[in-house]
């Protein structure tokens, strides 16, 4: 962020510039991003902001970037923030869902942890769900989407997250019980006792790497950090919980740098199994009762 403030200037700067000229302007830092084809990217950028169609914008060789629109293209290439907090809309697993600061942005990585999920549904015939750390509510709502006939929870620490996850839920037109919840502390023993399969996209990011990452600056640190290691939240688990970890079948996200880590952690609950992502790294992990 810091080589990027010499570009600031006051708020008329970027008043009727044209895409051709942000994109000269900018097309070093947009380069040293790794963006290939600088044009076609401000382009694809412009679309989704102002919700107009990709090839209007690349036809119009001196297309007019609105004022509104050139403070966003500047909070996107100079700070960083994501696309998808400025539109407030992620596609996840084919639906659309609201997205802001509140929770966490849903990556193309958890849809294969859903395809895993929906599996397992399948050959255990398992009618009653939990998602930890639900967040948006991505996960409970695909898979009810998907099994219609499942009770499904979806448990988060924080209040603001639920919210989002709320409004997705209704917006998609599903009945999904909302618990705040640091993992299973406030679930109700009656819900409890019910549940056949828990799954997780949780916390696994290692603090220094969170604390040195642009990419994840804007992002709840709740839902990424998770200790010096990356296994505060399986730490947790295991300590406080560990008559559930033993007792259910799991599902969890994490990461290919520390799934060892995970791995010796589970281990001594039940059998684990090890899936690879759609990228062919290792990122899902399968606890067997």
């Amino acid at each position: 962020m810091g080589p990027f403030k010499s570009f600031r200037r006051g708020k008329n700067y970027f008043r009727n510039m044209k895409l051709e000229e942000f994109v000269k302007q900018y097309e070093h830092i947009l380069d040293s991003k790794g963006i290939i084809n600088p044009l076609y990217f401000v382009a694809k950028l412009i679309s989704e902001i102002e919700a107009i169609n990709l090839s209007n914008i690349l036809m119009e060789k001196n297309f007019n970037i609105s004022e509104n629109t050139l403070n966003k293209l500047k909070k996107i290439v100079l700070d960083d923030y994501p696309l998808e907090y400025i539109t407030n809309r992620v596609e996840f697993y084919g639906y659309d869902f609201y997205v802001d600061e509140r929770v966490l942005i849903p990556r193309v990585e958890t849809e294969d942890l859903i395809k895993i999920a929906i599996d397992i549904i399948n050959e255990k015939k398992y009618k009653y769900i939990m998602d930890i750390g639900t967040g948006s509510g991505v996960i409970p709502i695909v898979l009810k989407k998907e099994f219609p006939y499942l009770k499904v929870f979806g448990i988060d620490i924080s209040k603001d997250a639920l919210e989002v996850a709320k409004l997705n839920a209704k917006k998609h037109g599903v009945n999904i019980e909302f618990i705040n919840s640091d993992i299973f502390e406030n679930v109700p023993k009656n819900i409890l006792d019910k549940i056949e399969f828990i799954i997780s996209n949780p916390p696994y990011v290692e603090t220094a790497f969170f604390e040195s990452s642009t990419s994840l600056k804007y992002e709840p640190k709740i839902a990424l950090e998770a200790g010096t290691d990356g296994q505060d939240f399986f730490y947790n688990l295991s300590v406080k919980f560990a008559e559930i970890l033993q007792s259910r079948h799991f599902l969890f996200e994490t990461t290919e740098f520390n799934i060892d880590k995970t791995i010796s952690i589970l281990s001594k609950f039940g059998k684990c199994k090890i899936y690879k992502d759609a990228y062919n790294v290792n990122r899902f992990i399968e606890k067997h009762i």
